[in-house]
């Protein structure tokens, strides 16, 4: 069966879905990604990718899945024809119904199965619909695992056997008793949530009340063309609608939650937003106060604070590349891997919890360790020294371009900056400055993230950069040398 291989990008199974698609809907795409290449997730698609995935387990000598889904277009239908062709090959399958991504990771852990899948286009855009799949242990399959998937495809070399069995299965229960078991709050907090109408908001705002958190819902009811904004939560533009109730509503704190539920994002008392690797700051130094020696992990974004203090906190950093799919490779292999975070917003939590990435979970635990002192969040994340640091600017770039520039430049840096290569370019500018220049595995951008002492430092960094990616026609018109923040749009281009 001929099938794009576009879909199959690095982590994931991602693409456009459906069965028709809207002259709206085409002018929007087109807005961002460039010229419209047609429907490439369809039902028969679906079908196709279930009988892959079911002979990949097999193949690992599993029997049995967990398959869930986010509420967006045709995401119930995909899921269907996805567990026709899992049980095709003689898998046993559970349907958990409308799901989290971070649900179908516990499932997986929890109830000791072979494999799990949720189909969700996390935070992107409503046209959007894909899989992400893991096998037991909720061990991702990316990379190389999803291009054998598409060669199956192609091949039509499926496992075949008896039709597998299958349930319909609530899972939320199961998940919430282990949340709130390990998770206390030593005070009431309140706390505005801010699900940006996607699944999460089914889900969040209840476990946090029965945490025993006073919970202002923002933007729960479930709407797949997210009227409001983007549910990108470590996009400071998307999350300005939640920094303005934290401060009508004295609340102690701001958290925002992705569609898919797998990242969260965080406001303080005084309606501030607070990046994601401050956080893991905070979370670093608590977790490690437990389990000294072990290690923590963070992507190659993040501020060089967690170089400088991890070790202070009693701990080995270990810096990574970015995604969630070879984070979590990686601490199953590394079981001195106590947790990890990127600034995107996913938390990886191994010293209770199944080393998955939850935002709700997340949620849960800054909540709890909040409660447990008389300082305000603010107050929490000052003890740390403050840098000037971009937000994570996202430059659109086809994918076809995105690399060859991030190769171009770290040639041209390499020969005088000492460079970090190992998730795109990272310019070490001096002992206190840096820039980074990658290309997103998931999307047509580049990514671009500076840090210095001073705002002067960082625009100064920044110029120095645009001299050089201003040399490619394609993305020369969207640089903004005058702002540490800029190029805002409506997918979160920022």
């Amino acid at each position: 069966m001929k099938v794009s291989p576009s879909i199959f990008r690095l982590y994931d199974i991602r693409g456009i879905a459906g069965e028709k698609f809207e002259k709206k809907a085409i002018e929007e795409y087109e807005k961002w990604y460039g010229k419209f290449t047609g429907i490439n997730i369809t039902p028969e698609v679906a079908v196709a990718i279930g009988k892959a995935y079911g002979t990949v387990i097999k193949d690992r000598g599993g029997k049995k899945v967990i398959v869930g889904h986010e509420i967006r277009p045709y995401g119930e239908e995909l899921k269907m024809q996805f567990i026709k062709g899992v049980r095709s090959t003689g898998i046993d399958v559970i349907d958990a119904g409308v799901s989290l991504t971070p649900i179908i990771y516990f499932s997986t852990a929890f109830y000791k199965l072979d494999g799990g899948v949720n189909v969700t286009g996390s935070h992107n855009v409503y046209f959007f619909n894909g899989f992400k799949t893991m096998a037991k242990d909720v061990y991702p399959i990316f990379a190389e695992e999803l291009q054998k998937m598409r060669k199956i495809i192609e091949d039509e070399s499926y496992a075949f056997g008896e039709e597998g069995s299958y349930e319909e299965k609530s899972v939320i229960d199961d998940y919430s008793k282990y949340l709130l078991e390990h998770n206390k709050l030593a005070k009431k907090l309140k706390v505005v949530v801010d699900s940006g109408n996607g699944s999460a908001g089914m889900f969040a705002p209840k476990i946090l009340r029965d945490l025993g958190c006073e919970v202002i819902d923002l933007y729960s009811e479930p709407d797949s063309s997210f009227p409001n904004h983007v549910p990108d939560p470590e996009d400071v533009f998307q999350m300005e609608d939640l920094m303005k109730k934290v401060k009508e509503e004295k609340a102690d704190l701001g958290i925002g939650i992705d569609a898919d539920g797998d990242r969260c994002g965080i406001v303080d008392e005084n309606g501030e937003f607070v990046y994601a690797d401050r956080t893991l700051l905070l979370f670093s130094k608590d977790i490690l106060s437990r389990n000294k020696g072990k290690k923590i992990l963070y992507d190659v974004k993040c501020t060089r604070l967690v170089e400088d203090l991890v070790p202070e906190f009693g701990g080995v950093p270990l810096m990574h590349i970015t995604g969630h799919a070879p984070i979590k490779e990686t601490m199953r292999k590394d079981k001195d891997i106590i947790f990890g975070g990127e600034v995107s917003g996913h938390f990886y939590h191994a010293e209770d919890y199944f080393r998955i990435d939850d935002g709700v979970y997340s949620a849960a635990k800054i909540l709890s360790l909040l409660s447990q002192t008389d300082k305000t969040f603010s107050q929490l994340i000052d003890q740390f020294p403050k840098t000037v640091m971009t937000p994570e600017i996202k430059l659109p770039c086809k994918d076809e371009v995105k690399f060859k520039v991030v190769k171009d430049l770290t040639e041209y840096f390499s020969k005088n900056y000492e460079t970090i290569t190992i998730d795109g370019s990272r310019i070490k500018f001096s002992a206190t400055s840096w820039g980074l220049v990658r290309a997103s595995n998931t999307s047509p951008y580049l990514t671009i993230r500076v840090e210095a002492d001073t705002e002067e430092e960082v625009i100064k960094i920044k110029n120095i950069l645009a001299d050089q990616l201003e040399k490619y026609p394609e993305i020369a018109d969207k640089l903004d040398r005058r702002k540490v923040t800029s190029h805002t749009g409506r997918l979160g281009f920022v």
